[in-house]
């Protein structure tokens, strides 16, 4: 089978995995809430590092909700799809050294390890919104961490739920142009 005609089946298939960013929107949405109503500090950080172990079964559960097959069973690609999003795991013992010398940054920094992940997805699913997102979240985590570091616990996951939202609306605008094709 021909790459181009395995990457659309993969696209069609996972809806551009849609469900894992809208998993996104909820867990950095709540990160927001979380540093609205809790005080910045180690308390706050624990919430990143247990909350990011949330996403993956979130997605799943989304997908499950959206009758999406997540993992295309039987396309060729499909296997990369989880390598490249599991690649982050392999930055655990980061995120904890960052939590423990200072957990202050862990959320621009887990925004800017997060949207860098997704860079690869653009070719993967032939995808603008995702290039957008890699962009936008890591300048997301960037700015907020570099101008507004004080205030990282709510600037940063609320600039980066916006980018998920717009990524979120971008994935289904792509999805419902290759359905209509």
């Amino acid at each position: 089978m021909e790459l181009a005609t395995i990457k659309l089946d993969l696209a069609v298939r996972t809806v551009r995995g849609l469900p894992m960013i809208l998993a996104g929107c909820i867990l950095w949405f709540g990160f927001s809430v979380a540093g609205l109503l809790l005080p910045a500090g180690p308390w706050q950080a624990l919430i990143y590092l247990f909350g990011a172990g949330l996403l993956l079964p979130g997605g799943l559960a989304i997908g499950a909700l959206m009758k999406i097959d997540l993992f295309a069973k039987g396309n060729a690609l499909s296997n990369l799809v989880g390598y490249v999003g599991g690649l982050q795991i392999l930055f655990i013992p980061l995120m904890i050294a960052c939590y423990q010398l200072m957990p202050e940054v862990v959320p621009w920094f887990l925004a800017i390890l997060v949207g860098a992940h997704f860079l690869p997805f653009v070719w993967l699913y032939e995808s603008r919104a995702y290039l957008f997102c890699s962009i936008g979240m890591v300048l997301a985590g960037s700015l907020s961490g570099w101008l507004w570091g004080a205030n990282s616990f709510v600037v940063t996951p609320s600039l980066v739920s916006v980018v998920l939202i717009l990524t979120a609306l971008g994935l289904w605008r792509e999805h419902r142009a290759l359905s209509a094709a």
